[in-house]
């Protein structure tokens, strides 16, 4: 009789655990569809109509503002302006949904996110400080009246058009579907689908002027179209790169370099020593760095350098 008793208490307690599961099923599903059959939910959760009207009435108890309707279009529904109550969110899901949006606010694009935050905040009951702070901006200031522009085309799939300045100094007049904002390599980006070529392409936003949103709407197209001009650039040559810079540049070359290639090779100089990639911007930098550098190897990157300052001086001669 003991063993009944326990065995009864047992399938009681795993029913109404299988119930528990059912009614999280259901509030996620709603959430997603403004409304689904009784026939649909005993169906996605292989039980029987019965027993789904005994979840519904579950719901009503636990205030999950629940309801349906007869009908030929008829069905379980949720109310409109129901969201989900913070006890169906855990300790640590609350914090990842808050360090997102502290995040998002830390890029200072969207003034809506401080109110939605503060929101949150008080409904989850947490005031950890945040944990991230990121400025885009540039010495130089940095206007976010394109970026704006651009999120809002992208939200409501308008067609921009905008004047595009390319590394030749050339200007096309571009027209474009806006798909994706992308920062990387401290720039912004434009993925778009170009009219104009007919392809998808990535546009540099400081090269954008004349910008425009238009009142064309964007067509839907396959996602699996491909970028012809990839972000992600072709991997360089690497060369053994060995030079002296002067220890008054030192606030430059630890920020720039990899400090385990950088040492003290006396009181007024320091050797920056390793594998690095053969581009134009090593170039660049080593040609700003003027008299306070010296290129020991390799041999063939000091001719190239040689050449390049032969050429600047006779530009001064003429």
């Amino acid at each position: 009789m003991k063993q009944y008793a326990v065995l009864s208490s047992y399938t009681g307690l795993k029913a109404e655990i299988m119930q528990i599961n059912r009614i999280f099923g259901i509030t996620y599903l709603l959430l997603n569809h403004e409304h689904m059959t009784a026939k649909m939910l005993s169906e996605k959760f292989n039980v029987s109509i019965r027993t789904i009207y005994r979840d519904i009435d579950r719901m009503s108890q636990l205030g999950i503002p629940i309801y349906t309707e007869r009908g030929k279009r008829g069905g379980v529904s949720l109310l409109s302006d129901f969201v989900l109550s913070k006890v169906l969110l855990d300790t640590d899901e609350r914090k990842s949904i808050l360090q997102a949006l502290q995040t998002t606010r830390a890029i200072n694009f969207d003034p809506k996110n401080e109110e939605t935050l503060a929101k949150l905040t008080a409904l989850f009951g947490i005031q950890d400080p945040p944990w991230l702070a990121i400025d885009f901006s540039t010495w130089y200031g940095f206007s976010t009246h394109d970026f704006e522009q651009l999120k809002t085309a992208i939200l409501s799939q308008k067609v921009v058009t905008f004047n595009y300045h390319n590394s030749k100094g050339e200007m096309n007049f571009r027209t474009v579907e806006p798909t994706q904002l992308i920062f990387k390599s401290m720039g912004w980006y434009l993925k778009a689908y170009c009219l104009n070529k007919q392809e998808v392409r990535i546009f540099k936003l400081s090269r954008i002027t004349k910008l425009e949103t238009t009142e064309q709407s964007v067509e839907n197209r396959s996602s699996d179209v491909q970028v012809v001009n990839s972000l992600k650039p072709q991997t360089p040559e690497m060369i053994h790169l060995k030079m002296l810079v002067s220890l008054q540049l030192g606030y430059r070359i630890y920020d720039d370099f990899p400090i385990d290639t950088i040492q003290k090779y006396s009181d007024k100089t320091l050797l920056i020593e390793g594998m690095f990639p053969k581009t134009e911007w090593l170039y660049s930098y080593i040609l700003s760095l003027g008299q306070a550098v010296k290129v020991i190897e390799p041999f063939a990157l000091k001719q190239e350098l040689l050449t390049m300052i032969k050429k600047m001086e006779e530009n001064y001669n003429e």
